[in-house]
């Protein structure tokens, strides 16, 4: 008779028609889902103030036709373990770079 009277209970709280009971997945999205509908206008006015406040970062488009981005030499010298640990070629146009003054050169 308890058996029976524990069943109802669980069947009125529950969203699913057969148990009853929502399954963890279930519920965690469920959860989700009711959190983010409470939430929704603080949500997006936190975004709108954070893309007030923060500089997005310059973007050359989608394709081919918006690649020309040219990049900036980083490193101005070379040191001994670039010229020791690098191919014999490579070597050699380091080596002309630095004679030439287009690189510096650092023990």
């Amino acid at each position: 008779m308890s058996d029976s009277s524990n069943s109802a209970k669980t069947n009125s709280r529950g969203r699913k028609k057969g148990t009853g009971k929502l399954s963890t997945p279930e519920a965690r999205r469920e959860y989700q889902r009711r959190y983010y509908q409470m939430h929704k206008e603080k949500a997006k006015e936190y975004q709108r103030q954070y893309n007030l406040t923060h500089k997005k970062k310059a973007r050359g488009g989608r394709g081919k036709a918006n690649f020309m981005c040219p990049r900036e030499v980083v490193r101005s010298t070379f040191n001994t373990t670039d010229l020791m640990h690098s191919p014999v070629e490579k070597t050699l146009k380091m080596l002309e770079k630095i004679i030439s003054g287009e690189r510096l050169f650092t023990m």
